[in-house]
C-alpha cells in the first residue's frame, strides 16, 4: 500500500484517465474522483492509504469552502435573507427531526440518531452549481435561493461538529466557553478581514503584479481561518467558509477567484477522492438491500421537506418541486460530519451505520444528475432559440472606472445600452438614465438578461481587468453565439494572446495604451522645456500629473 506522496501520484494516474472515461459515459467527474478513491482505497484494492490523504483530505474541504464563501453574495443575502432564514431553518430543522427520528426507529440510540439525521441535512452544494451552470439556471431568483439554502446547509457543518462532540460519548470535547468565544471570533474574522484585508491588504498584493503573491495569500487565509476554527472547537470548516464569505461580493472577488481557481480545483479533486476511500465496495455487496432502502428513504425524505421549505418562502409549486428534487442528494460534507461522529468507533453497530452513511452518500451523490433530470420539467427556462433577431443594444460588464467611462461616451453617441453587473450599488448609477437598462447578474449568463432587451446584442464590451475571467466569460458567450461581436480588457500585453483565443475580436491593452498615451506627453513636455526654458516645462511637469 502507497501511504506517501507515492499515494498522491497514484490517484493522480488512475483518476485522469477514469474522468475521461466517466465524461464520455455522461457521468461527472466528480463521481469519477469517488470512485478512483473506493477502487484504489484500503477497503476495495488496498493501494493508497495513509494519513497524508487525511491531510489532504482537511485542506481540500476548506478550499472547497473558502470557494462557496466567495460564492455568496452579502449584499443579495441580505436582500433575501427572510426567504433564506425560513426556507433553511424549516429544511435542516425538519431533515434533521426526520432523519433522527427514522434513525431511532431502527434502534440507534440518540447520539448516534442525531448523527445520521444532521448527514441528512447535508446537500451537495459544489454538484448543485455545476449542474445549475450546466442547465444555465444559476442566476435565476428560484435557483439562488435553493443555493443559499444549501449555502447554508454547509455553514450548519460547523456547529453540527460541536453538537456531535457534546453528545457523543469518547469524542473530543471542548470547553464551551472555547466554543462561544469561537462563535464570536467568526464573526469579528469575518468582518476584520472583509474591511481590512480584502480592502487593504489583498489591493497592495495585487498591485505588486505576482499572481503567485495572490495565490499564497488566499491559501493562507482560507488554511489559517481553518486551522483557527479547529482550534477553537468549531471545526476548520466554519473559518474556511467565514474566509471565503470576507471576500465575496468585493470588488477583489473575481480576482482572488481567478487565483485560487486552479489550485482550488486540484484540492477539491483530493478531497473527493480521499473522500472515496472511505467507501466500502464489500458492504454494499453484503448489504444491498439496507443501501438502496437508506437511499430510497433519504430521498424520500428530503425532497419533499426541501420543496415545503422553498412554498414556504413564497416561491411556486412547480419550481419549488424541482428545486426540491434537485436539494435531495445528500453532499459530501457528510462524509466530514460521519467520519468526525461515528468512524474509528469499535462499536460493530456504529461502524455498520458508519459505511452504511458512506455508502448511501456515495450512492446518492452519483444520482444527481438523474435527479436533476427529473428535475428539469419543473423548471422555467429561457431559450436562446426565441432570440434570434439582431439588434442595436450594446452590453457593457463591468462597471468600475473604465466601464463608466465606456457608458458615458456610447451614451452620448445615442446608443442604447444594456448594463450588466453583479454589484447593485453600482448599477443603481445609471438605472433612471435613459436610453440605459441595467441587469444584476453575471454577463456569461445570457439567458438571464437576453429578455431585458428582446434580441441579440450588436455588441458585448468587457470592462473588468482580470484576463482569466475575461476570457472564461468570452468562451463562455462564444458557445452561446458564435457570431457575437466581443470586446474585452487586458491589464498586460502578455496576456493578449489568451483573450484573442478565447474568442474576443477586440483586446485593449492597459499596458500598450498608457505606452501611446505617455510618449506625446513625454514629447511635449521636453518640447516645451527646450524652448521655454523652466517655466513652460513646470506646465508640463503638470500635465502630465
Amino acid at each position: 500500500m502507497f501511504t506517501g506522496l507515492e499515494a498522491v501520484l497514484v490517484l493522480f494516474a488512475v483518476g485522469l484517465p477514469a474522468v475521461l472515461v466517466f465524461q464520455r459515459l455522461g457521468v461527472s467527474a466528480l463521481i469519477a474522483y469517488l470512485a478512483t478513491g473506493a477502487a484504489l482505497g484500503p477497503h476495495a484494492f488496498g493501494v493508497v492509504g495513509g494519513e497524508v490523504l487525511d491531510h489532504l483530505a482537511s485542506i481540500g474541504a476548506a478550499m472547497l469552502l473558502f470557494a462557496l464563501g466567495l460564492e455568496l453574495d452579502l449584499a443579495d443575502l441580505r436582500r433575501r435573507l427572510r426567504q433564506v432564514l425560513i426556507a433553511s431553518g424549516a429544511q435542516i430543522g425538519l431533515t434533521l427531526g426526520a432523519g433522527t427520528g427514522v434513525a431511532m426507529l431502527i434502534g440507534l440510540p440518540l447520539a448516534q440518531a442525531v448523527a445520521v439525521g444532521a448527514c441528512l441535512t447535508m446537500t451537495s452544494t459544489v454538484m448543485m452549481l455545476r449542474t445549475l451552470d450546466e442547465r444555465k439556471l444559476r442566476n435565476r431568483d428560484e435557483a439562488q435561493l435553493a443555493l443559499s439554502m444549501s449555502l447554508m446547509q454547509d455553514i450548519a457543518l460547523g456547529p453540527f461538529m460541536v453538537l456531535l462532540a457534546l453528545l457523543l460519548p469518547g469524542a473530543a470535547q471542548h470547553p464551551p466557553w472555547l466554543v462561544g468565544c469561537g462563535l464570536v471570533a467568526a464573526v469579528a474574522l469575518t468582518i476584520g478581514m472583509r474591511y481590512a484585508m480584502a480592502s487593504l491588504v489583498f489591493r497592495r498584493i495585487r498591485g505588486a503584479q505576482l499572481p503567485e503573491l495572490e495565490v499564497a495569500f488566499a491559501v493562507t487565509v482560507a488554511l489559517g481561518a481553518a486551522t483557527l476554527s479547529e482550534a477553537c472547537g468549531m471545526g476548520g470548516a466554519a473559518g474556511a467558509f467565514c474566509a471565503g464569505l470576507a471576500f465575496g461580493g468585493e470588488e477583489n472577488r473575481h480576482t482572488v477567484e481567478s487565483s485560487v481557481r486552479p489550485l482550488q480545483g486540484l484540492t477539491a479533486i483530493l478531497f473527493f477522492v480521499a473522500m472515496g476511500t472511505l467507501f466500502d465496495p464489500g458492504f454494499v455487496a453484503k448489504h444491498p438491500g439496507e443501501v438502496a432502502a437508506g437511499v430510497l428513504a433519504a430521498l424520500v425524505l428530503k425532497a419533499p421537506i426541501a420543496a415545503l421549505a422553498l412554498r414556504l418562502t413564497g416561491m411556486a409549486a412547480r419550481p419549488a418541486i424541482g428545486y426540491g428534487l434537485a436539494l435531495a442528494p445528500i453532499g459530501e460534507f457528510s462524509f466530514v460530519l460521519a467520519a468526525g461522529a461515528l468512524g474509528g468507533i469499535a462499536d460493530p453497530q456504529v461502524a455498520h451505520i458508519y459505511q452504511l452513511v458512506v455508502a448511501v452518500t456515495c450512492v446518492s451523490l452519483a444520482l444527481t444528475p438523474l435527479l436533476m433530470r427529473l428535475a428539469l420539467p419543473f423548471l422555467p427556462r429561457t431559450s436562446l432559440d426565441q432570440f434570434t433577431t439582431p439588434g442595436a443594444t450594446i452590453v457593457v460588464a463591468g462597471l468600475g472606472p473604465v466601464g463608466n467611462t465606456v457608458v458615458e461616451t456610447l451614451r452620448s453617441q445615442g446608443h442604447p445600452l444594456l448594463l450588466v453587473d453583479r454589484n447593485e450599488r453600482l448599477l443603481k448609477t445609471w438605472s433612471e438614465a435613459p436610453g440605459v437598462r441595467c441587469h444584476k447578474g453575471r454577463i456569461e449568463d445570457m439567458e438571464d438578461w437576453l429578455p431585458v432587451i428582446g434580441h441579440r446584442p450588436s455588441l458585448v464590451v468587457l470592462t473588468f481587468p482580470i484576463a482569466d475571467a475575461s476570457a472564461l466569460v468570452t468562451r463562455r458567450l462564444r458557445s452561446l453565439d458564435p457570431s457575437l461581436m466581443i470586446i474585452a480588457r487586458s491589464p498586460y500585453e502578455a496576456q493578449i494572446d489568451l483573450l484573442t483565443s478565447a474568442g474576443a475580436q477586440f483586446v485593449i491593452c492597459d499596458e500598450r495604451e498608457t505606452s501611446r498615451a505617455l510618449l506625446p506627453m513625454l514629447d511635449l513636455a521636453l518640447g516645451r522645456r527646450g524652448a521655454a526654458g523652466t517655466t513652460s516645462g513646470s506646465k508640463a511637469r503638470a500635465t502630465i500629473r
